[in-house]
This record gives structure tokens, C-alpha cells and sequence, in this order.
């Protein structure tokens, strides 16, 4: 059973922070609890009533009556309480925010101690008390724990390269240490309390690793693990769980190791909230029917491995996708490299599709998303403005229908180690799009982040100008790369100043959505006074050519 959608008047904000307090949730062999007992206060109480079906209360709990106990720097007597509570096999998530050598061997006599058993022990970053948690990282997998270190993204200059070697050294000596803070612990009740001996050693620690609370669709990528052509039924399987985004709406991915195999083999992606279950459904649908339009599929793009929604949970495997995304590689001396491979990427992928009449898709791809920018941000809009996008739009005659990403973008696009390049996040595709939107995209971020000048920074005006500019640098690479996509995909260049219109109208469609969620209703004038894709709308109107 999934997060409900966010109640009317709540800000986005404010559901936000509290949901995501509980992102450990994941980690438990099922997000969703039945009945839980929390034995900390503030957000992390909040949290947990928010992910529960039912909550009771921690002083006067009933036995055996809990599946989920949390509690936070929790002492023996605590642990004793939270074991009391929950039903057999239930489970127990705790976080340690003090530091001994040794401290994840003392968690688990704490806890083993306690009662209860196949003890898995995380770190989380940044630490969850004081931020929105981004990556939750296996502390008993030397493999996931390996990749995560080595796959930082490189800074661009030498002062920050060194802090990062810094850091990756840091967070390597810590976990040996065992001083990496904090600690998240995932524990499930046994049968009767046991009193463990102090001592216990890394190697028993790894041996008690094969019992750990694994989520509950290990098992099925076990079994289909040989089918997927990735190898020989794993022993032990580990996952970096990675809850980033800026949105509740933002899903949960989690990498999956074979351990010790410091290689991830595959992706799972799970839904936060239930409007993102509709995004997740249509991403497999997408991505399958991508690799069909090829004989052989589409090099680039991740493969749906597995698709299973029942019983209230949902869950999207994908074959991994490595590397670098290319706003961490981006210089000017390779910004013209990079335009081209993206250039090209999508200019295959298009590949050299006939015209398609204009009624077969002018509602459904312009009209709507004309009629939505006028009535969203109506208010602030120049109606001569509008004029002339509604005349240049209408200019639109016949075009090649191609597959829009709709999300081509420089964190989105990644470098490969053979050099070739990775598109991620299909869930707002169109395999019926308009030509040329993606490319477009592309070189508008990828010049905004070149020059430094990446939204909400005031300077994205004055880069955006140059790069419609063809005698400036970003302007001069952008016109070679759109001539070329224009004759490869056989358009009009005549019709990329619409399209390029087009394209602003289309994703203010999501900025709209997002101010909605923020003020927990209409926006108001100032907050639609804000939108990026406004303002590069109205350049693209002044300026465009």
C-alpha cells in the first residue's frame, strides 16, 4: 500500500520534509507498516505516523502487537520495550548518532542482545536528524560500499578534486573504523531474548550478514537473476539505496550488488507516493516500446527486466546504466564534443521518419499545451506575446513525428566508460513526440551549465541570448549541431523558432504543477513571476530568429 496523495492545502514543502524522514522505510523487507510504535519524537514521530497505517502509543503499547518499532540512539531498556511490542518477525529500525571505534559491532550486540537478529546496518547521507537523506549505503557489502566511494563525480577544479579524494579516502577509513555516523539499523525480531557475548568479530559479522532483513523482492531477482543473462545465481545480494530528488513525487532507486561484486547489476526503482505509480507504469511501457522501434533495441537506453505491481507495492528492474553525467564533465574546450554526442544520439534515434499530417497530432501535442500555458500563467502573460506564439504555432504545417524524451537533459545524459553516451528517466516520453524538442533542451542546459548560469541564477537571460546567437560560442556550436538534427530527421529549419516557442509552453505544464503543490493551491502572481520556462519563453519571443 502506498503513500496517499498529498491532501489539498498541505504544501509541498511541509509533506515533503516529513515524508522523507521515513525514506529508511525502504530498506525494511516492506515500506509500508501495518501498525507501528515510534519511541522518538518531533519529525521522525511525524514521519512515522505518515507511512503507517496505524500507529500506537509508545508508553502504553500493547505486546506483540507492532510489525515496525523505530527509535533513535535507543538504550537497553528502550530496545527491551520496542522488542516487547512487536509481533514475532517484526522489525525494529534504529538510528546511532554516537561514535566508539567499533561502533557498528556494537550495534549489533545491542541489538542482538536485545532480542533481535539478521541485523543490517546502513550509513546515511546527510545524516537524516539534520537533512533530507540522499544515499543509504550498505555498511556489511564491501561491493555496494566500494562503488559508492569510487563513483563520486569528478569536480571540475583541483582545489575541489582534492577535497573529494579527501572525502572518498574519508568515508573508506571511517567504515573500517567502524566510526562512519550515522549508523541506520534494520533488525527483525527473533523468538525469545538472547544474551550474545561481547567480542564479536568482522568475520562473524559477515557471516551473520547472509541473515539480513532483505526487502521483500530479493528473492524474485535471485530467481530471475540467470534468466537476465547477468549470471549465476547471487549467495548475497546488497543494495545503495538513493532517495535524491527534490519532490515527494521523486522515486527510489536502489542499485543491486552481488556481493562482493563491486559492480551494480541492475537498477530498482520503486515509487515514493501514489502519484508517482502511474509515472513508474508508464516508464516500463515506454522503455519497452523504445527498444522495439530497432531490431536489437537501442544502445543507450536501460532495459525493463522485470515489471511486478500487486498487493499495494510496485517495483521497476532496468538493467544498470554507468557513468558520468555530463554536466560534471562539461568544459569549454569539450562543450562542442558534447553538443555533437548529444546531436547524434537523438538524430539516431529519431531516425528518418515520414511527415505526419497535422491534424493526426496538433491537439494532442500543441493545442492542449497551448490552452494550459494560457490558463495557468495567463495573468502574467503579454498578450502580444501570446499573439505571436499562437501565429507562429499555427504556422506549424505537416511534420516527422519522432520519440521526445522530454527529459534529454545534462544530468540526465550520461558518459559511458566506452565513451558512448546513456539516457535515463524515460517516465514523460513520447513515442509519438515532435522532432527537434529534446535537441533543443540539450544545448540550452548544457550552455547554461557550461557558463555557469544554470536556473534559479539570473544569468540564464543573458545565456540564453547568446546561445541564440550564432556568432557567440554556445550560439555558433548550437546552430551547427540544429542544422544537423534538421537535416538528418528531414525538417524544416524554418520550423525550429516555433518549435523552439513550443518547447517553454510545454514545460511550464510541470512548473505550473509544481507551484500548485508548493502553496498548496492556485499560485499566487509573484510565485507565476518566477517560472524559468516563462522567462526563456519571453527571450525566445524578443530575441529568437
Amino acid at each position: 500500500m502506498d503513500i496517499p496523495a498529498g491532501v489539498g492545502g498541505v504544501p509541498e514543502t511541509l509533506r515533503n520534509r516529513t515524508l522523507r524522514r521515513a525514506d529508511w522505510r525502504f530498506l525494511l523487507p516492506t515500506p509500508r507498516p501495518q501498525r507501528s510504535v515510534c519511541y522518538a519524537r518531533g519529525l521522525l514521530a511525524q514521519a512515522v505516523e505518515m507511512i503507517s497505517q496505524s500507529t500506537v502509543d509508545s508508553a502504553t503499547t500493547p505486546v506483540a502487537t507492532c510489525d515496525l518499532a523505530v527509535a533513535v540512539d535507543p538504550t537497553p531498556a528502550t530496545l527491551h520495550a520496542a522488542w516487547v511490542a512487536l509481533e514475532p518477525s517484526g522489525c525494529c529500525y534504529t538510528e546511532w548518532y554516537w561514535s566508539v571505534a567499533g561502533m557498528q559491532q556494537r550495534v549489533h550486540r545491542l541489538l542482538e542482545s536485545a532480542g533481535f537478529g539478521a541485523v543490517t546496518c546502513y550509513w546515511a547521507w546527510p545524516w537524516p536528524s539534520r537533512a533530507l537523506a540522499r544515499f543509504w549505503v550498505p555498511l556489511q557489502a564491501p561491493g555496494g560500499l566500494e562503488y559508492f566511494a569510487g563513483s563520486r563525480p569528478e569536480p571540475r577544479t583541483v582545489f575541489r578534486r582534492l577535497g573529494s579524494w579527501i572525502l572518498r579516502f574519508a568515508w573508506r577509513l571511517s567504515t573500517r573504523l567502524g566510526l562512519g555516523l550515522p549508523i541506520c539499523a534494520v533488525a527483525r525480531k527473533q523468538g525469545s531474548q538472547t544474551s550474545l557475548a561481547t567480542g564479536a568479530t568482522e568475520s562473524q559479522l559477515q557471516v551473520r550478514g547472509a541473515r539480513q532483513a532483505e526487502p521483500w523482492f530479493f528473492e524474485m531477482i535471485r530467481d530471475g537473476w540467470s534468466g537476465w543473462e547477468l549470471g549465476p545465481r547471487p549467495d548475497r545480494l546488497s543494495w545503495l539505496v538513493l532517495t535524491g530528488g527534490s519532490r515527494t513525487i521523486s522515486k527510489i532507486v536502489g542499485l543491486v550488488f552481488a556481493e562482493p561484486d563491486s559492480r551494480p547489476r541492475l537498477a530498482v526503482k520503486m515509487p515514493r507516493v501514489s502519484e508517482s505509480r502511474d509515472m513508474l507504469r508508464k516508464e516500463a511501457a515506454i522503455l519497452r516500446a523504445v527498444h522495439e522501434l530497432r531490431p536489437g533495441g537501442v544502445r543507450g537506453v536501460p532495459r525493463v527486466l522485470f515489471f511486478d505491481a500487486h498487493d499495494g507495492r510496485m517495483i521497476l528492474g532496468e538493467t544498470v546504466l554507468t557513468g558520468i553525467p555530463l554536466l560534471y564533465l562539461l568544459r569549454r574546450s569539450n562543450f562542442r564534443d558534447l553538443a555533437w554526442k548529444g546531436t547524434r544520439w537523438l538524430s539516431e534515434l529519431a531516425g528518418r521518419p515520414q511527415p505526419s499530417p497535422r491534424p493526426a497530432w496538433w491537439n494532442r501535442l500543441v493545442a492542449r499545451a497551448f490552452g494550459d500555458f494560457t490558463s495557468s500563467f495567463g495573468a502574467i502573460l503579454d498578450v502580444g506575446m501570446l499573439r505571436e506564439t499562437s501565429q507562429a504555432l499555427a504556422s506549424l504545417g505537416d511534420l516527422a513525428l519522432v520519440c521526445e524524451q522530454r527529459d534529454f537533459s545534462p544530468w540526465n545524459v550520461l558518459m559511458g566508460s566506452d565513451d558512448q553516451l546513456a539516457v535515463l528517466d524515460w517516465e514523460s516520453a513520447e513515442l509519438q513526440g515532435l522532432p527537434g524538442l529534446d535537441l533543443l533542451y540539450f544545448l540550452t542546459y548544457l550552455a547554461f551549465f557550461l557558463e555557469d548560469a544554470n536556473p534559479p541564477t539570473g544569468r540564464f537571460r543573458e545565456s540564453y541570448r547568446r546561445m541564440l546567437d550564432p556568432s557567440t560560442f554556445t550560439g555558433g556550436v548550437t546552430a551547427e549541431c540544429v542544422a544537423h538534427y534538421a537535416d538528418r530527421v528531414g525538417i524544416d529549419r524554418e520550423k525550429l523558432r516555433s518549435l523552439r516557442l513550443l518547447l517553454w509552453v510545454l514545460h511550464s505544464r510541470s512548473e505550473y504543477s509544481h507551484f500548485t503543490a508548493d502553496d498548496g493551491g492556485p499560485p499566487r502572481r509573484d510565485k507565476l513571476r518566477e517560472s524559468i520556462f516563462v522567462q526563456l519563453w519571453e527571450q525566445e519571443v524578443r530575441y529568437g530568429r
